[in-house]
């Protein structure tokens, strides 16, 4: 039963952390993340221990129930999170691109000055 309430009480914890937004400066939100692995560490660790398991009490049961639950919208949340980290990389990415175009505006090929030879 100390493994089924640890593993509850982590999901828990899990739950209640991935519900508050991602926060937008990056400090808070390297923190977040790095919050967010350590969670999910921890929870992988004690499922492995579950599935050594092979019986469970009614209230243990009860308590499974309540983790899918919770684990469900977990998921959902982390979909969620993951789309805004992909976006925040892509927006990144183009900022850098457009940059380095000022910066070296011929550096890369350019149309201009481009002239097709064409025999008669």
């Amino acid at each position: 039963m100390a493994v089924v309430k640890e593993l509850f009480m982590t999901t828990k914890k899990l739950h209640d952390h991935v519900i508050s937004p991602l926060p937008k400066e990056l400090d808070a939100r390297d923190q977040y993340i790095e919050e967010l692995q350590e969670l999910l560490e921890t929870r992988a660790s004690l499922l492995e221990e579950m599935k050594i398991r092979k019986t469970f009490s009614e209230a243990e049961l009860a308590i499974g129930r309540e983790m899918v639950r919770m684990n469900e919208n977990i998921q959902m949340r982390l979909e969620a999170a993951q789309g805004e980290l992909r976006l925040g990389l892509q927006e990144l990415k183009k900022k850098k691109q457009s940059s380095r175009r000022y910066d070296r505006p011929y550096s890369g090929p350019t149309v201009d000055g481009v002239f097709f030879d064409q025999k008669k």
